[in-house]
């Protein structure tokens, strides 16, 4: 049996699916060496991050005459039915999206029975990065005594190494090779990951409300924010310090103001839209 593929992306309103909504979906069939296409804009019933509008430029007024999801369900539900195979670049983002559109309706949609060719994940098994490939590439021939931890110990350094000779980062201090490592910790708002800067606007970095704007959550969902200050959820101080914050009515500027005086500001390439 000839298998037919689609290869598809979604644009969404943030990270999380069972939040967030699609404002963008792009289809492309290919059968028999012809391509059918589909690219549908959707109005959804949250508003955007600003983090996800930097990244994909759509606007909720670019969308003001768009269809909603629901208009264009058949339409989605179709075309994805015509394949058995699914491709796309981390697709399994935008399957999860797309299932949990269907699933708001009350009309669950499977995938399950499609083959998913993910061009990431091909990549990572391809050339894996365990520490004897790390060896083999940076330092040269096969890793003695892997697993033991003084031989583990000993290959961490030299590979270290030889990343900085392979990748000219040999002027390069502590702190920089730190910021590698962890890239999205410039981005903490205060010690921990629970609130993060994104777009100019602190936002949770947790929970069924991660990448959504403090100040938006108050609003639309002020016990959640009562919940994280209560004595019964542990959080860090300064976490429910900024929740108390949001929940207080100040303007947005004077709320962003202080967190940053007091928690540290948001990074030199996070400025607000």
């Amino acid at each position: 049996m000839n298998k037919i593929m689609i290869a598809f992306d979604v644009e969404t309103t943030g990270k999380n699916p069972d939040t967030d909504q699609i404002v963008e979906i792009s289809m492309c069939l290919y059968e028999a060496g012809k391509e059918r296409a589909l690219t549908l804009r959707v109005k959804p019933d949250i508003s955007i991050t600003p983090g996800a509008q930097a990244v994909h430029g759509i606007s909720m007024e670019d969308l003001a005459d768009a269809p909603r999801f629901p208009e264009i369900a058949d339409q989605v539900e179709q075309f994805l039915a015509a394949s058995n195979v699914l491709v796309g670049y981390n697709v399994r983002f935008d399957i999860r999206f797309v299932e949990a559109e269907f699933k708001r309706m009350g009309r669950p949609l499977d995938l399950s029975d499609k083959l998913v060719v993910d061009p990431l994940r091909i990549w990572q098994a391809l050339e894996p990065r365990t520490l004897t490939d790390a060896y083999r590439r940076f330092v040269g021939g096969s890793l003695e005594d892997a697993h033991s931890a003084e031989a583990d110990v000993q290959a961490a350094v030299k590979v270290l190494r030889g990343m900085r000779r392979t990748f000219n980062l040999e002027e390069s201090t502590w702190e920089d090779l730190a910021a590698l490592t962890q890239p999205e910790k410039a981005s903490w708002t205060g010690p921990t990951n629970h609130l993060v800067w994104s777009a100019g606007e602190v936002v949770f970095g947790f929970g069924k409300w991660a990448g959504r704007s403090m100040l938006e959550v108050a609003t639309r969902d002020r016990s959640y924010l009562e919940w994280v200050m209560s004595a019964r959820a542990d959080f860090p101080p300064h976490v429910k310090s900024v929740c108390k914050g949001a929940l207080s009515g100040i303007d947005p500027d004077t709320f962003h103001a202080r967190i940053a005086e007091t928690l540290g500001g948001p990074p030199p390439d996070d400025a607000a839209e």
